[in-house]
């Protein structure tokens, strides 16, 4: 798929632009925090290789912390992937479609996108609920509240719906997507 900004051209035709520029806002907002996660991953287990070998006493923590850190990471990103269409797509019989063929697949698929987010927030919220009223601990050292790492699912895919939503207002207002034979990646590296 070619890879450019739609913002400018569905934005400035397509309804509600404030609204859907808003759900971009915090899609990007919420990738950020989960970039600061990853840094935050990366200094704390320098930190304990450091702490380990050269002063012989890790920590008892940083493996938990890490964990849900990435837990976080993982599920604030999806919303901001999608706007950027970089999920994971088969594009095999899509480059043999019109524009719109591949506008219809486009639909078909943000609409699944937003269904299976819907169902996973509405499962995950049952799960989060059951933690929070049982006191669900994890098995771990710190033995955490369970609910930290479920509510970055809840969240995500919260936040993965309304893109998928916002996306979906915008469909009409912008070119149909286009993919290459050879792949995302043919006209960058030379590959047919």
């Amino acid at each position: 798929m070619k890879h450019t900004n739609h913002t400018e051209t569905s934005l400035k035709s397509a309804p509600g632009r404030a609204l859907l520029a808003g759900v971009d806002s915090i899609a990007g907002g919420a990738a950020f925090l989960g970039d600061l996660f990853v840094v935050a991953i990366a200094i704390m287990l320098f930190m304990e290789v450091v702490l380990r070998y050269v002063f012989n006493a890790p920590t008892v923590w940083t493996q938990d912390v890490s964990i849900t850190f990435q837990v976080w990471f993982t599920y604030l990103g999806m919303a901001y992937v999608l706007r950027q269409r970089q999920l994971i797509r088969i594009t095999a019989i899509l480059v043999f479609l019109g524009p719109n063929g591949r506008r219809v697949m486009e639909f078909f698929s943000l609409v699944m996108i937003l269904a299976f987010s819907i169902m996973a927030v509405v499962m995950g919220w049952e799960i989060l609920a059951d933690s929070i009223r049982l006191g669900r601990r994890q098995p771990s050292m710190l033995a955490m509240p369970s609910w930290v790492n479920e509510l970055p699912m809840m969240l995500g895919f919260a936040l993965l719906a309304v893109q998928a939503l916002a996306e979906l207002i915008r469909l009409p207002f912008q070119p149909a997507p286009e993919f290459s034979p050879g792949g995302e990646h043919s006209d960058e590296e030379g590959v047919l």
